[in-house]
């Protein structure tokens, strides 16, 4: 084959190109939920989102496998939508809904 020949490229392989299509499927309908995306990590397989748009999905059950992991100053959520990894964090400050409010017994 002579080097001046023209030869198709092929970047993507069947099963990366079906999961770069859901990855971006899912960026579109977080977005089209108005959830903001902050950090977008196609190679990871993870999109960082706000926290209210978090404490949206978990509220409509739109997530699996959430887990919650307490940090300095904030809880770290991770959960799956659509395939996707989902990240974000909670200030411990930040005010809750009533619903979560209880009586505290010391």
């Amino acid at each position: 084959m002579s080097a001046t020949e023209q030869r198709p490229l092929k970047v993507l392989t069947t099963d990366h190109r079906a999961q770069v299509a859901n990855f971006n499927q899912v960026c579109r309908e977080l977005q089209r939920l108005g959830i903001r995306l902050h950090r977008i990590d196609l190679v990871g397989n993870r999109l960082a989102i706000a926290h209210e748009g978090g404490r949206f999905l978990v509220q409509q059950r739109q997530v699996l496998g959430l887990t919650r992991r307490p940090t300095a100053g904030s809880a770290f959520y991770t959960a799956q939508f659509q395939g996707v990894t989902l990240e974000w964090r909670e200030p411990i400050s930040y005010a809750r809904p009533e619903e979560w409010a209880g009586i505290t017994k010391h």
